[in-house]
């Protein structure tokens, strides 16, 4: 199915040119506003950003398309080439003018227009703000319909860019890093900014839908990033299994040829039948598949170790319970705690599975000593004696791989321990 945010027609709303315009020179190409630059015809590329949970667009990212006086497309990278100082700042400004006055043709309502901005034009504050907030007036708009969107791995002088940033916010503006997660990013930079949305890396979502590792490690960052109070955008969605990737990983925000690609204002968003339905069904199916398989596959490591430590073939001896539970192909080790969470002897290693990492994180591999009270296994245990407990998959620094650990509080000759058993989570 096909539906439309506005009609071509609400292109004769747009204002004509105000005197802070940087370009005088306009027409209309394929239904959009253009302006021109050095004989390039400017005009806008519109992509939606949809809301997972809303299952709405609420934003749309403007992107520059230029044709030289022939009629041939241009592409961005050689359209602003090695352009520097005043050049680069007057292009930057008339894509700017253009992705205003076209986004106003179709005035979304409750959406946002994503503005990419050169680092260089960003420093010129006043200069910038005032041409960009004049545009505003002139369109009715306030300055938190806009979100200025930063490459991170553009940024230089971080210092005065935080200084830059905070100017913007202060006038309203929202503020994006783009490219989270591609080789410069550093959670230090997200504190001092404070953007109001991240975007990630697309190679790093492509890998979360390949990876369980990679998709656990997702969620971790995502929940970091909302830690530093950002909306999480995943960009360059493309396939099922990356949009539900990002859907377990609680990314807020969602954009890619999956869902929508960039349109003309002479052109339909393309929105597939159902998509919204379809997808959340999906993802209900896969967790449930996840689960499911979960259960079967781990459920005899849990009822195995029920029997040995709480049921009627109860063991004493660590030593035993460990032999009858490396009979599960996936066992790794078992070790006991006492009450304190301090691990009572060194770990006891299945004699079959040889982990990578163990030999390289030698340092860490004698427990004996160690406190473990601040994990969850321990405190699970202590808060429900004699009931076995099972953790979510976690990076393990025994041997630097994930695992999930089974626990329980039982008596062993008499005293009360924790015994732990960590298993390979599987496939």
């Amino acid at each position: 199915m096909k539906s439309r945010l506005s009609i071509v027609d609400n292109l004769a709303r747009v204002s004509s040119p105000s005197r802070t315009h940087v370009n005088e020179k306009a027409g209309y190409y394929q239904g959009s506003r253009y302006l021109e630059f050095e004989s390039r015809r400017l005009y806008s590329a519109f992509q939606p950003i949809y809301s997972i949970a809303h299952k709405r667009i609420v934003g749309l990212e403007a992107l520059v398309r230029a044709i030289d006086e022939h009629g041939a497309s241009i592409s961005p990278v050689e359209l602003f080439g090695k352009r520097q100082g005043e050049a680069v700042h007057n292009l930057d400004l008339t894509c700017q003018q253009v992705h205003l006055q076209n986004f106003h043709a179709l005035d979304p309502p409750d959406a946002w227009l994503f503005l990419n901005v050169d680092p260089a034009t960003l420093s010129r504050c006043a200069r910038y703000t005032t041409f960009l907030c004049d545009l505003l007036v002139e369109y009715g708009y306030t300055p938190n319909r806009v979100v200025i969107e930063i490459l991170e791995s553009s940024i230089e002088d971080e210092s005065e860019l935080e200084q830059t940033i905070g100017q913007y916010k202060d006038l309203g503006f929202l503020i994006a890093i783009d490219d989270f997660g591609a080789g410069h990013s550093n959670f230090e930079r997200i504190w001092r900014i404070q953007p109001d949305i991240v975007k990630l890396d697309r190679g790093m979502l492509k890998k979360a839908g390949q990876d369980a590792s990679v998709k656990e490690l997702l969620k971790g960052i995502t929940s970091m990033l909302h830690n530093c109070k950002c909306l999480v955008l995943a960009e360059g969605v493309e396939t099922t299994e990356e949009a539900l990737a990002a859907m377990d990983a609680q990314v807020d925000l969602i954009q890619g040829y999956y869902f929508a690609r960039p349109f003309l204002l002479s052109e339909s968003i393309a929105t597939r039948r159902g998509l919204w339905k379809e997808l959340y069904n999906e993802f209900d199916e896969l967790n449930l598949y996840i689960q499911e398989r979960k259960r079967d596959s781990l459920e005899p490591y849990r009822n195995r170790l029920v029997a040995l430590t709480v049921g009627a073939q109860k063991k004493n001896l660590l030593e035993d319970i460990a032999q009858l539970m490396f009979k599960l192909p996936h066992t790794i080790r078992l070790y006991q705690l006492a009450l304190d969470g301090e691990q009572c002897h060194a770990n006891i290693n299945s004699p079959t599975i040889q982990i990578e990492g163990r030999d390289r994180l030698h340092a860490l591999a004698n427990a004996q000593g160690a406190s473990w009270k601040r994990r969850d296994y321990y405190v699970n245990a202590v808060n429900n004696p004699g009931n076995v407990q099972m953790t979510q998959p976690y990076f393990s620094v025994s041997d630097g791989t994930l695992c999930i650990t089974l626990s329980v509080l039982t008596r062993l000759n008499g005293e009360d321990f924790i015994v732990c058993c960590d298993i390979l989570p599987g496939d």
